[in-house]
């Protein structure tokens, strides 16, 4: 179904009397953490919630209702074809739209009017968002102008050279400058060098060079600073999520591992971490560090950290991602199964650093190793324009996926989320859909993800 407002792809919002809404704004990959925003909200003012999500998706269906779809380019492209387009939109053009909309503008006046206030959930806050800053909007999330700071990749070197171990960097203003000492670099790193833009993530912006061949396939690259480090050979990339509520107090989650191909392209996660207690124990007190000095600059809600640790068993920092990570869903599951029933989740923990500057007294942290409960993810990003066969629809909620291995004794199900549903014309670099596997046995994840990934494969054929 088609929307016939002329900003939106789809809309299929109905409202409730007696239901106050918050609004959700980002991609349908973390769309599942809204059951854990509206239930803490539902607690917190002792009425019923629900939300609306605003999404760029383009899906054959949606998990549920209250969905507003908008992305210009596939509303252009269906304008001209008469087709389906799933096509993905940078984070910042994403809410840039979605804050120029008509229709969402329409939506936040009058639901701030009918309700007293309207809490905005977000996976990544962005200046771009200007609706947030409204009378009456409060944002679930740091601030967009802290978070934009904390995501260049130079300014959290400068700030956490002292508090992490960084690799060393070498700052270039320029592409012949970067070139030159990309060079330069090889001569004294033979393992290779690492080179990237301020702003980067899962892959984009960055690449590895290990000889000069590498480096002349890249060109020509775009004006604009770059830095760039020694690459170190390393057997494990872990990530930790974590939560600051203020400059002191900081909330560390767990540690995953993720699955990093071609060098630096981010396509899951598999907890619980493969990697020795101690450095474990070592990369969450560098995570909690960091969280403090976030903290001390404003930023209050969820991030993330990146690090990779070498044979010797070195720890290296890698970045912050001030955001959501990937695998913030996963996350949740894994701490509503595995701490006490009445443990806030870590959207109750993001609420209130956001709005009391603080955590909650009844926080509790994963402090032994895990062993009967293992998960493995894989984001499915196609590389080339496909066209889709058919549709394979989920089979049940992600959240109940996690409490069925958990608690009903179900040895290991695997499902597949967010799959773009039948006869649509998908373009590189966009999601076709994600494989979530949990188990008992960490061993029967792999076999779960090949799986998933050969129904994936199966369900597309080329366009070329």
């Amino acid at each position: 179904m088609f929307s016939d407002q002329d900003d939106v792809l789809f809309s299929d919002v109905r409202l409730e009397d007696d239901t106050d809404y918050f609004l959700y704004v980002g991609e349908l990959k973390t769309d599942g953490l809204n059951q854990f925003v509206k239930e803490n909200l539902s607690r917190i003012y002792n009425k019923k919630f629900d939300y609306i999500s605003i999404i760029p998706d383009v899906m054959e269906s949606y998990p549920h209702r209250n969905i507003l779809v908008i992305n210009p380019l596939a509303s252009n492209l269906f304008a001209e074809t008469r087709k389906k387009f799933s096509c993905r939109m940078s984070p910042g053009d994403f809410a840039g739209v979605v804050s120029y909309s008509t229709t969402v503008l329409n939506l936040v006046r009058m639901l701030v009017k009918k309700q007293g206030r309207l809490h905005v959930h977000v996976f990544e806050s962005l200046p771009e968002l200007t609706f947030t800053r409204m009378p009456g909007v409060v944002l679930l999330g740091p601030s967009g102008q802290v978070a934009s700071m904390w995501n260049n990749k130079l300014y959290q070197l400068q700030m956490l050279k002292d508090a992490v171990p960084v690799i060393d960097y070498k700052i270039c203003s320029g592409v012949s400058e970067m070139l030159a000492s990309t060079e330069q670099g090889l001569r004294t790193w033979p393992e290779g060098v690492f080179v990237s833009q301020p702003y980067s993530a899962a892959g984009t912006n960055s690449f590895i060079v290990r000889g000069i061949d590498d480096l002349n396939k890249r060109l020509p690259l775009p004006q604009s600073t770059y830095f760039i480090s020694r690459f170190v050979p390393h057997d494990f990339d872990p990530t930790v999520l974590g939560v600051v509520g203020n400059e002191e107090d900081v909330f560390i989650a767990a540690i995953a591992d993720q699955e990093i191909e071609g060098g630096n392209m981010f396509r899951g996660s598999t907890f619980p971490s493969a990697l020795p207690y101690r450095e474990q124990l070592e990369i969450k007190e560098h995570t909690r560090m960091v969280g403090r000095v976030l903290g001390r600059s404003g930023y209050r809600g969820i991030f993330g950290c990146d690090y990779i640790v070498n044979k010797s068993g070195e720890i290296f920092f890698v970045e912050v991602n001030a955001r959501k990570q990937g695998t913030t869903m996963e996350m949740c599951c894994t701490l509503e199964n595995l701490l006490p029933e009445e443990s806030p989740s870590l959207m109750e923990l993001e609420y209130y650093a956001v709005t009391e500057n603080r955590l909650p007294s009844n926080k509790v942290e994963i402090k032994e190793a895990i062993s009967d409960l293992n998960w493995r993810t894989y984001n499915f990003k196609v590389d080339r324009e496909v066209m889709t066969r058919y549709f394979l629809p989920l089979e049940e909620d992600e959240r109940e996926l996690f409490r069925q291995v958990k608690k009903n004794g179900i040895a290991h199900k695997m499902i597949i989320m967010e799959h773009v549903g039948h006869g649509c014309s998908v373009k590189p670099g966009t999601f076709l859909g994600r494989v979530v596997a949990v188990s008992r046995n960490r061993e029967i994840l792999d076999q779960e993800i090949r799986y998933g990934r050969r129904m994936l494969e199966e369900s597309i054929t080329s366009t070329e």
